[in-house]
């Protein structure tokens, strides 16, 4: 994965290609903030499979633990995934970044929405989200879904809280301008369920 820019040190030059590397490396991290999911895919081919009828848990807090269930097809991108916080996974021509966010205490879904809103127009400054509508995954649980469009790409997202607050799981996916490939990603999203753990509330 790439480094926050904030941990590079300067060290002392050693000789006229030195100073290179730290370049490249600020330019790399640029470049995957701007150039939208396209890009990221691109600069992070390395990916394993996901076994057919796999169950991933993508989040643990507070008691409950998030769950995806997979179809044949999908993919993991390792380089561009950290456990329990971000996940890239690909399909054939869709890419889907998976984010796990622990709200401010008092937040509303809204407002957990317009975070989103902002995520999506770092990438591409062109990207829109609709307004959220109420959607209910294959087990219960509720969340918000709407559309992304852009100049480049169309997408979809989602947004699931967990059953009591502690975290949330949003989503946003892109596929062919068409849009028609995108229904994979709408059905890994609806197979989204909230299990309860040991530990908290």
């Amino acid at each position: 994965m790439v480094e926050e820019s904030g941990t590079l040190r300067h060290a002392r030059p050693r000789g006229p290609r030195s100073g290179w590397f730290p370049l490249g490396i600020s330019v790399a991290a640029v470049a995957i903030l701007v150039g939208g999911w396209t890009a990221v895919s691109a600069a992070l081919p390395d990916s394993k499979p996901v076994s057919s009828g796999h169950s991933m848990v993508i989040a643990t807090g507070s008691g409950h633990e998030a769950k995806l269930s997979f179809d044949d097809g999908w993919e993991l991108y390792p380089g561009s995934s950290s456990a329990g916080q971000q996940y890239r996974f690909g399909k054939g021509a869709v890419r889907l970044h998976v984010t796990v966010v622990t709200p401010p205490e008092g937040s509303s879904e809204t407002e957990l929405w317009e975070g989103m809103r902002e995520v999506a127009r770092v990438g591409d400054s062109s990207a829109s989200l609709t307004d959220p509508r109420p959607v209910t995954a294959e087990s219960g649980a509720k969340g918000l879904t709407g559309t992304l469009h852009s100049n480049k790409e169309i997408g979809t997202a989602a947004l699931f809280p967990s059953p009591n607050g502690g975290f949330a799981v949003e989503s946003i996916a892109v596929g062919e301008e068409s849009g028609g490939d995108l229904a994979d990603a709408e059905k890994l999203l609806q197979s989204i369920r909230f299990d309860r753990t040991g530990g908290g509330a």
